[in-house]
């Protein structure tokens, strides 16, 4: 007989109730298989409940598919109840949002790279809308046509068809805020996303509630969703080498202050786009939000650091974390880097006003400094000379970094190394040598849409190559404030590029963010380096009490978690894993 694990076995039983229009399969959230609408992909099951497991405050996917067997439906309705819990506990209804999965044509290298081949086309499930509408598809002309207001714009143009700039922070597009009804052709299917916030004060047990669909206002049956809250909460999270040291999660271009300025756009709305965007990353597992904001040759160096002063107020508003902060405070033009240069006494006054600015607000000095991006031999030399200053002042710094390169020629002078490229404790290794901590970006670039991809490379697979943060590129591809034009730069059209695709992880309207299933991805890879953390935490405290059982229960999840092969594990076998021993050492040690 089959043992069940411990947290599942309460989650058994319930199955789902069909009427039938519609035939309702469960697929697994985060998977390398594409989910289209013309057929059932071999992962998909019949449905017999959702279930899923998660600590209080986490957010936690679960996925089905709604196909419609008998005839075209028009309108296809879900409704949520509360899920109710033990002692009367009730997780309400609107902490389950439900999402339909919008499948649009993308470049032909999707799914798969982030180099580009818009001379192919390929139908890409990715945007996760509340409104289906807002996205139409043509499938025979193979184009995408975006709702602008009351309009649709052709958004699968090539770059010689290309007339302006789409500005997303103006342009009328918005998403709904709740599920409306999507429409399912005969032998078609519609893939939907149902997401849980837990509460963070839920009590721990197994909690149940309703998903009641219909079709053309006929009821469509109902399927059950079972929820185990666990009796622990996720730390943040700590490096695999080091639970002493925080594994930091930035993002590059977070920002629409800069470019709203610059466009001379209405600084009050762009304001609440940019709080609504850090609430994203927050809700994303992105702690360490990087500040953008810098004084940086700037003529009016008045105007520059009340600049930056604004944007950390919006930071702390929306409760971002902000020690250590990731900031943009360095140069990228100084002493020597051309005939605008400043010499050192305006560089070091520069530094010692946002050092100033940044404490001011945020009460603190633990701060990286921003200095030239994939910086060439001859930046790389004259960096040396201006981090003396910085370290005068016990200032570190952050820089983009390549093998071979920045580490023999700087590496003393470099506290956060961003390593382009794939992770590996070869290349980790030289920074902790000197004390340095290492991320990377470009292993892969954000904009894959495959959302198994990025629960691992953010996740399991570079935590376990000892790096200290995920430091990738980037959230969404941004209005370039000099050559926007030029390129006519459209966010939502993934053809306007040939060398690479869009990277974008969420795609940005003018209220908010529109999310995507490789961004939820990326957020499940972060949980599992928290769920992994708080294994060796765990394993740690058992290590040093005098519990033999418990001391042995602990060595085998620390041997378990060491030879897990992160690049090719079942991750969702391996999150389970994880829970498992978390349970089993916290009862022996409890005992």
């Amino acid at each position: 007989m089959k043992t069940l694990p411990i947290y599942a076995a309460a989650l058994i039983g319930l199955s789902a109730s069909l009427q039938g229009s519609v035939n309702i399969y469960e697929i697994p959230a985060i998977s390398s298989i594409r989910h289209l609408s013309n057929k059932i992909s071999s992962e998909a099951k019949p449905a017999q409940s959702l279930q899923l497991v998660a600590t209080p405050g986490e957010f936690e996917p679960a996925s089905f598919l709604a196909e419609a067997k008998d005839g075209n439906i028009g309108k296809f309705e879900i409704k949520v109840s509360p899920l109710k819990g033990p002692g009367g506990a009730v997780i309400p209804a609107d902490a389950v949002d439900i999402r339909v999965v919008k499948t649009w044509y993308q470049a032909g290298t999707a799914w798969h790279s982030y180099f580009g081949d818009p001379t192919r086309r390929e139908l890409i499930p990715e945007l996760l809308l509340h409104d289906e509408t807002l996205v139409k598809v043509d499938q025979e002309k193979q184009e995408n046509y975006l709702r602008v207001g009351n309009d649709y714009k052709w958004i699968s143009y090539p770059f010689e068809k290309a007339e302006s700039v789409f500005n997303y922070i103006t342009e009328p597009v918005a998403d709904a805020p709740k599920l409306l009804p999507v429409s399912i052709p005969k032998g078609e299917n519609r893939q939907f996303w149902l997401t849980v916030k837990v509460p963070e004060n839920a009590k721990d047990g197994v909690y149940r509630g309703t998903l009641t669909f219909s079709a053309d206002g006929k009821p469509a049956g109902n399927l059950e969703v079972q929820l185990r809250v666990l009796p622990f909460r996720l730390p943040v999270p700590m490096t695999y080498y080091n639970l002493d040291n925080e594994y930091l999660v930035s993002i590059y271009s977070t920002d629409v202050l800069d470019i709203s300025r610059r466009f001379k756009l209405d600084m009050n709305q762009a304001e609440k786009l940019q709080k609504s965007i850090y609430r994203n990353l927050l809700d994303h597992n992105v702690r360490n939000i990087r500040a953008m904001q810098s004084n940086s040759m700037r003529k009016d160096q008045e105007q520059a650091l009340s600049e930056v002063r604004r944007e950390l107020e919006l930071m702390k508003e929306v409760g971002a974390p902000l020690k250590p902060l990731i900031a943009d405070g360095w140069v990228f033009d100084s002493p020597g880097a051309g005939k605008d240069g400043e010499n050192m006494e305006g560089f070091q006054k520069r530094i010692d006003d946002y050092i100033k600015t940044v404490k001011g607000v945020v009460g603190h000095d633990d701060l990286y400094l921003s200095t030239w991006d994939e910086a060439g031999e001859v930046k790389v030399k004259r960096f040396r000379e201006l981090a003396e200053y910085t370290q005068e002042q016990n200032m570190k710094v952050w820089m983009t970094t390549a093998e071979g390169r920045h580490f023999n020629l700087a590496g003393y002078a470099i506290d956060l190394a961003n390593h382009g490229g794939w992770p590996s404790k070869e290349l980790a290794a030289p920074w902790h040598a000197v004390g340095a901590k290492v991320a990377s970006y470009a292993g892969p670039h954000l904009g894959v849409e495959n959302p198994d991809v990025f629960r691992r490379w953010e996740g399991l697979a570079r935590y376990k190559e000892n790096y200290d943060a995920s430091f990738n590129y980037k959230y969404f591809e941004q209005l370039h404030p000099t050559i926007s034009d030029r390129l006519k730069q459209n966010v939502w059209n993934d053809f306007l590029a040939s060398e690479f695709r869009s990277f974008c992880m969420v795609y940005p309207t003018a209220n908010g963010m529109i999310d995507t299933i490789s961004w939820e991805g990326f957020r499940e890879g972060i949980d599992d380096v928290r769920y992994a953390t708080l294994l060796k935490q765990e394993a740690q405290k058992a290590m040093k009490s005098g519990n033999a059982a418990a001391r042995r229960e602990a060595k085998k999840a620390l041997m378990w978690l060491e030879l897990l092969d992160a690049h090719t594990a079942d991750l969702n076998a391996a999150r389970q894993e994880m829970i498992e021993y978390i349970l089993k050492i916290k009862k022996l040690t409890q005992s």
